[in-house]
């Protein structure tokens, strides 16, 4: 970079402190197209003691620009044959939390499996290996449903259910199906309407609440429960999700509690990434 681009990048960071938004918004354009010698300096920007507007909207374009590459990185993600889903959970949880070491909760899922190994160690019949499970997430680790503070952001990033034993349906159940995988347990996701469940696949075919303790459930408890509700049952909603109706699923609760809170950067992020997502699955 020359010390001309160098000095033209220093006056475009000095003019996001402008009064007219019409300025400030060419000037972020302008930036942008240096690329990552602009966000090298914005950075120090953000960083710096400097005037207060200047700072800001170096903050505001770095966390823009952040999550933009956020999306494209997801966008990679669907590119792939093989769809993650814990892969893909941690990456958005990166809207949020942007310096997240992945490798540290992967750890804890897998000392979570293994210590869940040794309980059903032995252990004979689905139900009774599912109890076990039950007992030492729900009831020894602490893992529950946060009904108190149901939407709550956090509540739908697995790092964070990780770190307060807190969630809603699906990302409880998704750490629950991550757990099983490691074990090798035939449970699989079910986008159920209002209230995500997991489906032990094998001969008894029972349903799993991981909201509310792991509770067993039969299909007629899961249609009592919407006749309750007021609606019809309809056999397709207890169908298998797949790994990517899963992720569509949480991505659509996110868009809804960020509405709540109006923070229109996050939305569209995660807009762009449904959007991209059912891009790929034309």
């Amino acid at each position: 970079m020359t010390d001309r681009a160098n000095r033209e990048i220093n006056a475009l960071i000095t003019l996001l402190g402008d009064e007219d938004e019409s300025i400030r918004s060419l000037v972020r354009d302008k930036l942008l197209e240096f690329g990552e010698p602009a966000k090298r300096m914005l950075r120090q920007t953000a960083l710096a003691d400097s005037e207060g507007r200047v700072r800001i909207e170096a903050q505001a374009l770095l966390e823009e620009v952040r999550l933009d590459d956020l999306a494209d990185k997801f966008k990679s993600l669907f590119s792939f044959r093989k769809f993650d889903l814990e892969q893909a959970c941690f990456v958005l949880s990166q809207v949020e939390y942007p310096d997240l070491i992945v490798t540290d909760y992967t750890s804890k899922i897998d000392a979570l499996a293994e210590e869940a190994r040794n309980r059903i160690a032995g252990i004979e019949g689905e139900k009774p290996v599912v109890r076990s499970i039950n007992h030492f997430l729900f009831k020894e680790v602490g893992f529950r449903g946060n009904k108190e503070s149901y939407y709550d952001p956090e509540n739908s990033y697995i790092n964070r259910v990780l770190d307060r034993q807190l969630g809603i349906p699906i990302s409880l159940s998704a750490l629950y199906l991550f757990i099983a995988k490691r074990l090798e347990l035939p449970i699989y996701g079910v986008g159920f309407p209002g209230h995500f469940l997991l489906k032990y696949k094998h001969k008894s075919g029972f349903y799993i609440d991981a909201f509310n303790n792991g509770r067993i459930l039969t299909r007629a408890d899961c249609v009592n429960y919407l006749h309750r509700q007021g609606y019809a049952f309809y056999d397709a909603y207890l169908s298998i999700s797949t790994s990517k109706e899963i992720l569509a699923r949480m991505i659509r609760n996110l868009v809804l509690i960020y509405h709540q809170s109006n923070e229109g950067k996050k939305i569209e992020t995660l807009e762009r990434i449904f959007s991209d997502f059912f891009m790929q699955e034309q």
